[in-house]
């Protein structure tokens, strides 16, 4: 889905801590292609998502990990949701 023809504000779609899927260009929206990367949403301005990314958090943790800036097209947001205790 692309948020930024729609016209959506992106702070109404994705919240801290939501879970995503980020989808690369070649990819082609397949959401199973083995170069999507899951992570969780750090923070949102209006016009990108910061994500944490799933392998990093798992070495790092939240405080540890950098937050990387995603284009909202090539988002998905996906079942599941960080817990709120990041500490």
């Amino acid at each position: 889905m692309n948020f930024r023809k729609e016209g959506l504000p992106l702070e109404n779609i994705f919240k801290q801590y939501n879970r995503v899927a980020y989808v690369p260009l070649h990819a082609y929206e397949d959401i199973n292609h083995p170069d999507v990367e899951y992570g969780f949403v750090s923070s949102v301005t209006d016009k990108f998502v910061f994500v944490k990314f799933a392998k990093k958090l798992a070495w790092a943790g939240w405080a540890g990990t950098t937050s990387q800036a995603c284009d909202p097209s090539s988002l998905h947001k996906v079942h599941g949701k960080w817990p709120e205790v990041t500490t």
